[in-house]
Protein backbone atom coordinates (compact mmCIF):
# COMPACT_ATOMS: atom_id res chain seq x y z
CA UNK A 1 0.00 0.00 0.00
CA UNK A 2 1.52 3.28 -0.72
CA UNK A 3 1.08 6.93 -1.24
CA UNK A 4 2.77 8.55 -3.71
CA UNK A 5 5.58 8.97 -6.67
CA UNK A 6 7.97 7.78 -5.29
CA UNK A 7 6.36 5.12 -2.67
CA UNK A 8 4.25 4.22 -5.65
CA UNK A 9 7.82 3.01 -7.10
CA UNK A 10 8.88 1.16 -4.40
CA UNK A 11 5.70 -0.84 -3.91
CA UNK A 12 5.49 -1.95 -7.81
CA UNK A 13 8.98 -2.99 -7.34
CA UNK A 14 8.76 -5.07 -4.25
CA UNK A 15 5.19 -6.31 -5.96
CA UNK A 16 7.24 -7.60 -9.25
CA UNK A 17 9.64 -9.50 -6.80
CA UNK A 18 6.59 -11.30 -5.30
CA UNK A 19 5.40 -12.31 -8.26
CA UNK A 20 8.05 -13.42 -9.82
CA UNK A 21 8.25 -15.65 -6.59
CA UNK A 22 4.52 -17.13 -7.08
CA UNK A 23 2.86 -14.49 -4.49
CA UNK A 24 -0.25 -12.89 -5.37
CA UNK A 25 0.92 -9.23 -5.10
CA UNK A 26 -1.21 -6.05 -5.35
CA UNK A 27 -0.47 -2.17 -5.16
CA UNK A 28 -2.97 -0.25 -3.98
CA UNK A 29 -2.88 3.46 -3.23
CA UNK A 30 -4.93 3.77 0.04
CA UNK A 31 -5.23 7.21 -0.56
CA UNK A 32 -7.26 7.40 -3.45
CA UNK A 33 -9.11 4.34 -2.04
CA UNK A 34 -9.30 5.29 1.39
CA UNK A 35 -8.84 9.01 1.92
CA UNK A 36 -9.64 11.76 -1.06
CA UNK A 37 -8.46 14.43 1.40
CA UNK A 38 -5.36 12.98 2.12
CA UNK A 39 -4.63 12.18 -1.96
CA UNK A 40 -5.85 15.93 -2.33
CA UNK A 41 -3.18 17.18 -0.48
CA UNK A 42 -0.71 14.85 -2.01
CA UNK A 43 -2.08 16.71 -5.27
CA UNK A 44 -1.21 19.76 -4.12
CA UNK A 45 2.15 18.84 -2.55
CA UNK A 46 3.24 17.23 -6.32
CA UNK A 47 1.83 20.74 -7.89
CA UNK A 48 3.95 22.70 -6.02
CA UNK A 49 7.19 20.29 -6.83
CA UNK A 50 6.97 21.79 -10.41
CA UNK A 51 7.33 25.83 -9.07
CA UNK A 52 9.33 27.42 -6.65
CA UNK A 53 10.76 24.73 -3.92
CA UNK A 54 10.47 26.84 -0.90
CA UNK A 55 6.27 26.73 -1.30
CA UNK A 56 6.74 22.47 -1.17
CA UNK A 57 9.28 22.64 1.31
CA UNK A 58 7.09 24.56 3.64
CA UNK A 59 3.70 22.71 2.85
CA UNK A 60 6.21 19.82 3.70
CA UNK A 61 7.21 21.30 7.21
CA UNK A 62 3.46 21.93 8.07
CA UNK A 63 3.03 18.36 7.30
CA UNK A 64 5.52 17.23 9.93
CA UNK A 65 4.18 19.35 12.51
CA UNK A 66 0.94 18.35 11.86
CA UNK A 67 0.54 14.89 10.82
CA UNK A 68 -2.13 13.20 8.96
CA UNK A 69 -3.39 10.67 11.84
CA UNK A 70 -4.13 13.94 14.05
CA UNK A 71 -7.03 15.11 12.07
CA UNK A 72 -9.27 12.55 13.56
CA UNK A 73 -12.64 13.09 11.44
CA UNK A 74 -11.22 12.59 8.31
CA UNK A 75 -8.87 9.74 9.81
CA UNK A 76 -12.36 8.54 10.52
CA UNK A 77 -13.47 8.31 7.81
CA UNK A 78 -10.26 6.74 5.95
CA UNK A 79 -10.73 3.71 8.44
CA UNK A 80 -14.02 2.95 7.60
CA UNK A 81 -13.28 2.63 4.05
CA UNK A 82 -10.07 0.69 4.51
CA UNK A 83 -11.75 -1.29 6.97
CA UNK A 84 -14.39 -2.19 4.09
CA UNK A 85 -11.67 -2.44 1.75
CA UNK A 86 -9.74 -5.18 3.44
CA UNK A 87 -12.28 -7.01 4.56
CA UNK A 88 -13.31 -7.91 0.90
CA UNK A 89 -9.60 -8.42 0.51
CA UNK A 90 -8.59 -10.28 3.24
CA UNK A 91 -4.61 -10.32 2.46
CA UNK A 92 -1.82 -12.56 4.54
CA UNK A 93 -0.01 -9.38 4.75
CA UNK A 94 0.38 -5.78 4.22
CA UNK A 95 3.29 -3.88 3.43
CA UNK A 96 2.91 -0.14 3.97
CA UNK A 97 4.85 2.01 2.11
CA UNK A 98 4.11 5.43 3.01
CA UNK A 99 3.85 7.23 6.54
CA UNK A 100 0.70 8.70 6.13
CA UNK A 101 -1.21 5.35 5.59
CA UNK A 102 0.38 3.51 8.52
CA UNK A 103 -2.25 4.71 11.47
CA UNK A 104 -5.80 4.36 9.94
CA UNK A 105 -4.47 1.07 7.70
CA UNK A 106 -3.66 0.04 11.25
CA UNK A 107 -6.85 1.28 12.89
CA UNK A 108 -8.94 -0.20 10.64
CA UNK A 109 -6.97 -4.05 10.39
CA UNK A 110 -7.67 -4.37 14.20
CA UNK A 111 -11.39 -3.89 13.42
CA UNK A 112 -11.51 -6.87 11.56
CA UNK A 113 -12.02 -10.30 13.34
CA UNK A 114 -8.49 -12.21 13.71
CA UNK A 115 -6.11 -13.58 12.85
CA UNK A 116 -4.76 -10.73 11.34
CA UNK A 117 -2.26 -10.26 8.77
CA UNK A 118 1.08 -9.60 9.29
CA UNK A 119 2.19 -6.01 8.53
CA UNK A 120 5.28 -4.90 7.60
CA UNK A 121 6.46 -1.14 7.24
CA UNK A 122 8.96 -0.28 4.45
CA UNK A 123 10.65 2.79 4.87
CA UNK A 124 11.64 4.49 1.56
CA UNK A 125 13.49 7.21 3.30
CA UNK A 126 17.24 7.26 4.06
CA UNK A 127 18.01 9.12 7.31
CA UNK A 128 17.13 11.83 9.72
CA UNK A 129 14.52 14.15 9.57
CA UNK A 130 11.88 11.97 8.23
CA UNK A 131 8.25 11.76 8.92
CA UNK A 132 8.12 10.35 12.66
CA UNK A 133 4.71 8.40 11.34
CA UNK A 134 6.76 6.32 9.62
CA UNK A 135 7.78 4.07 12.94
CA UNK A 136 4.63 2.72 14.86
CA UNK A 137 4.91 0.15 17.40
CA UNK A 138 1.46 -1.58 16.11
CA UNK A 139 3.30 -2.98 13.49
CA UNK A 140 4.91 -6.24 12.83
CA UNK A 141 8.11 -5.42 11.47
CA UNK A 142 10.18 -2.34 10.37
CA UNK A 143 12.19 -2.71 7.29
CA UNK A 144 14.85 -0.22 7.02
CA UNK A 145 16.88 1.40 4.22
CA UNK A 146 20.17 2.58 5.89
CA UNK A 147 22.12 3.09 9.12
CA UNK A 148 21.14 6.17 9.03
CA UNK A 149 17.83 5.26 9.20
CA UNK A 150 17.93 2.83 12.62
CA UNK A 151 19.70 5.39 13.82
CA UNK A 152 16.50 7.79 13.63
CA UNK A 153 14.37 5.00 14.97
CA UNK A 154 16.63 4.80 17.95
CA UNK A 155 16.43 8.42 18.42
CA UNK A 156 12.54 7.59 18.44
CA UNK A 157 12.55 5.84 21.26
CA UNK A 158 11.77 2.29 19.72
CA UNK A 159 14.64 0.86 19.72
CA UNK A 160 13.29 -2.22 21.07
CA UNK A 161 10.37 -2.31 17.96
CA UNK A 162 11.44 -5.31 15.35
CA UNK A 163 13.57 -3.94 12.40
CA UNK A 164 16.34 -4.32 10.76
CA UNK A 165 18.42 -2.63 7.62
CA UNK A 166 17.39 -4.30 5.18
CA UNK A 167 17.73 -1.76 1.96
CA UNK A 168 15.51 -0.11 -0.49
CA UNK A 169 12.84 -1.92 -2.42
CA UNK A 170 14.22 -0.85 -5.87
CA UNK A 171 13.26 -2.53 -9.29
CA UNK A 172 14.50 -5.78 -10.16
CA UNK A 173 15.41 -3.60 -13.45
CA UNK A 174 18.53 -2.24 -12.18
CA UNK A 175 20.64 -5.93 -11.90
CA UNK A 176 19.71 -5.91 -15.36
CA UNK A 177 21.56 -4.87 -18.39
CA UNK A 178 19.89 -3.53 -21.42
CA UNK A 179 20.27 -1.25 -24.68
CA UNK A 180 20.30 2.15 -24.66
CA UNK A 181 16.52 3.79 -23.71
CA UNK A 182 14.92 5.08 -28.06
CA UNK A 183 14.46 8.52 -26.15
CA UNK A 184 18.41 9.06 -26.04
CA UNK A 185 19.27 7.72 -29.24
CA UNK A 186 21.12 9.33 -31.52
CA UNK A 187 23.54 11.06 -28.75
CA UNK A 188 26.66 10.42 -28.71
CA UNK A 189 29.47 11.18 -26.15
CA UNK A 190 29.20 12.02 -22.49
CA UNK A 191 25.67 12.66 -21.51
CA UNK A 192 24.69 15.02 -18.73
CA UNK A 193 21.00 14.30 -17.41
CA UNK A 194 19.16 16.86 -15.54
CA UNK A 195 15.81 15.01 -13.69
CA UNK A 196 12.53 17.26 -13.42
CA UNK A 197 11.15 14.04 -11.22
CA UNK A 198 7.50 12.93 -12.23
CA UNK A 199 5.94 16.33 -11.64
CA UNK A 200 8.66 18.26 -14.04
CA UNK A 201 10.57 20.90 -11.60
CA UNK A 202 11.00 24.09 -13.68
CA UNK A 203 14.94 24.23 -11.80
CA UNK A 204 15.53 21.04 -14.63
CA UNK A 205 15.87 23.80 -17.14
CA UNK A 206 17.28 26.40 -14.85
CA UNK A 207 20.41 24.31 -14.21
CA UNK A 208 20.07 23.16 -18.03
CA UNK A 209 20.64 26.86 -18.89
CA UNK A 210 23.88 27.09 -16.28
CA UNK A 211 25.13 24.15 -17.95
CA UNK A 212 24.88 25.52 -21.99
CA UNK A 213 26.23 29.13 -20.48
CA UNK A 214 29.48 27.20 -18.95
CA UNK A 215 29.62 25.06 -22.60
CA UNK A 216 30.14 22.00 -20.61
CA UNK A 217 31.56 19.65 -23.26
CA UNK A 218 28.40 17.10 -23.48
CA UNK A 219 24.89 16.36 -24.36
CA UNK A 220 22.33 17.71 -22.13
CA UNK A 221 19.25 15.93 -21.18
CA UNK A 222 16.00 17.84 -19.41
CA UNK A 223 13.96 15.05 -18.21
CA UNK A 224 10.59 16.90 -18.14
CA UNK A 225 8.13 14.53 -16.28
CA UNK A 226 4.21 15.31 -16.73
CA UNK A 227 5.21 19.04 -16.90
CA UNK A 228 4.25 19.51 -20.70
CA UNK A 229 4.58 23.35 -20.69
CA UNK A 230 8.24 22.46 -19.24
CA UNK A 231 8.83 20.06 -22.10
CA UNK A 232 7.44 23.04 -24.56
CA UNK A 233 9.97 25.37 -23.47
CA UNK A 234 12.81 22.58 -22.58
CA UNK A 235 12.45 21.88 -26.74
CA UNK A 236 13.02 25.50 -27.78
CA UNK A 237 16.54 25.16 -25.98
CA UNK A 238 19.50 25.03 -28.43
CA UNK A 239 21.79 22.12 -27.61
CA UNK A 240 19.32 20.77 -25.02
CA UNK A 241 17.66 17.57 -25.16
CA UNK A 242 14.54 17.30 -23.66
CA UNK A 243 12.44 14.30 -22.87
CA UNK A 244 8.61 14.23 -21.60
CA UNK A 245 7.21 11.53 -19.22
CA UNK A 246 8.87 8.49 -18.45
CA UNK A 247 7.76 5.41 -16.82
CA UNK A 248 11.05 4.16 -15.64
CA UNK A 249 14.45 6.37 -15.24
CA UNK A 250 16.73 3.26 -15.13
CA UNK A 251 17.66 3.06 -18.84
CA UNK A 252 17.77 7.12 -18.54
CA UNK A 253 20.39 7.13 -15.43
CA UNK A 254 22.17 4.09 -16.90
CA UNK A 255 23.07 5.58 -20.51
CA UNK A 256 23.81 9.03 -18.71
CA UNK A 257 27.87 10.06 -17.78
CA UNK A 258 26.19 12.33 -14.79
CA UNK A 259 22.87 12.63 -13.06
CA UNK A 260 21.93 16.40 -11.63
CA UNK A 261 18.44 16.10 -9.57
CA UNK A 262 17.19 16.98 -6.28
CA UNK A 263 17.58 14.71 -3.87
CA UNK A 264 14.25 11.44 -3.62
CA UNK A 265 14.75 8.79 -1.90
CA UNK A 266 14.45 6.37 -4.65
CA UNK A 267 16.35 8.23 -7.29
CA UNK A 268 19.50 8.75 -5.13
CA UNK A 269 19.22 4.80 -4.03
CA UNK A 270 18.49 3.99 -7.86
CA UNK A 271 21.57 5.96 -8.75
CA UNK A 272 23.53 4.30 -5.96
CA UNK A 273 22.56 1.10 -7.38
CA UNK A 274 23.62 1.81 -10.66
CA UNK A 275 27.12 3.32 -9.07
CA UNK A 276 26.37 6.18 -11.39
CA UNK A 277 27.93 9.63 -10.48
CA UNK A 278 25.60 12.46 -9.69
CA UNK A 279 25.32 15.43 -8.33
CA UNK A 280 22.44 16.37 -5.49
CA UNK A 281 20.65 20.18 -6.30
CA UNK A 282 19.97 21.53 -3.03
CA UNK A 283 18.88 24.83 -4.06
CA UNK A 284 16.58 27.00 -3.63
CA UNK A 285 15.38 24.66 -0.80
CA UNK A 286 15.26 20.70 0.78
CA UNK A 287 12.29 18.92 1.96
CA UNK A 288 12.23 18.31 5.19
CA UNK A 289 11.68 14.18 4.07
CA UNK A 290 14.40 14.48 1.67
CA UNK A 291 17.26 16.18 4.92
CA UNK A 292 18.09 12.42 5.75
CA UNK A 293 18.60 11.40 2.26
CA UNK A 294 21.75 14.29 1.63
CA UNK A 295 23.09 13.60 4.91
CA UNK A 296 23.30 9.80 3.74
CA UNK A 297 25.16 10.86 0.41
CA UNK A 298 27.85 13.04 2.56
CA UNK A 299 28.39 10.39 4.82
CA UNK A 300 28.55 7.63 2.21
CA UNK A 301 30.18 9.67 -0.47
CA UNK A 302 28.28 8.34 -3.10
CA UNK A 303 27.62 11.82 -4.95
CA UNK A 304 28.15 15.42 -5.02
CA UNK A 305 26.16 18.13 -2.99
CA UNK A 306 25.67 21.44 -4.27
CA UNK A 307 24.04 24.38 -2.07
CA UNK A 308 24.44 26.57 -5.19
CA UNK A 309 23.02 26.80 -8.66
CA UNK A 310 26.60 28.34 -9.50
CA UNK A 311 29.05 25.57 -8.23
CA UNK A 312 26.58 22.68 -10.84
CA UNK A 313 28.78 23.24 -13.57
CA UNK A 314 31.98 23.61 -12.39
CA UNK A 315 30.91 20.03 -10.49
CA UNK A 316 29.47 18.43 -14.22
CA UNK A 317 33.17 19.12 -15.31
CA UNK A 318 34.83 18.05 -12.57
CA UNK A 319 32.87 14.56 -12.47
CA UNK A 320 32.85 14.21 -16.33
CA UNK A 321 36.84 14.53 -16.34
CA UNK A 322 37.22 11.86 -13.79
CA UNK A 323 38.37 13.69 -10.54
CA UNK A 324 36.14 11.91 -8.18
CA UNK A 325 36.08 8.99 -6.66
CA UNK A 326 32.12 7.82 -5.21
CA UNK A 327 31.89 5.09 -2.69
CA UNK A 328 28.46 2.77 -3.90
CA UNK A 329 27.12 1.25 -0.85
CA UNK A 330 25.00 -2.42 -1.17
CA UNK A 331 21.35 -0.29 -1.16
CA UNK A 332 19.67 -2.88 -2.80
CA UNK A 333 17.20 -4.89 -0.49
CA UNK A 334 14.28 -5.89 -2.67
CA UNK A 335 15.87 -9.31 -2.50
CA UNK A 336 15.65 -9.43 1.32
CA UNK A 337 12.55 -7.35 2.14
CA UNK A 338 10.43 -9.67 -0.40
CA UNK A 339 12.06 -12.90 1.11
CA UNK A 340 11.07 -11.49 5.03
CA UNK A 341 7.36 -10.75 3.65
CA UNK A 342 6.98 -14.49 2.00
CA UNK A 343 8.57 -15.75 5.55
CA UNK A 344 6.26 -14.40 7.30
CA UNK A 345 9.00 -12.25 9.58
CA UNK A 346 12.77 -12.12 10.14
CA UNK A 347 14.86 -15.81 9.60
Amino acid sequence: MNGGHGTVSASESLATWLRSRGAEAAVTDIMQVANPLGALLAEVYNHLLRGDLRWASLYMEFAHRFPFDGFAPANALSRGRTLRFLGRERPDAVVLVCPWIIGPVLGALRRLPPPWPKVYTVVVDLGAGMAPSWFNPGVDFTALPTAQARRWLQGCGLDGHPSAVMGMPLSPAILERRETPACLEGLNGPIVTVLGGREGSRNALAIADRLLKARVEASIVIQCGQNRALLRAASRRKGVWAVGFVESLIGLMRTSSVVITKPGALTVSELVALRKPFILDLWPAVMPQERGNVQFVREEGCGLISSRRDDISGMTESVLEGRHVFHHPNIYGTDRIGELVLGGGLQ
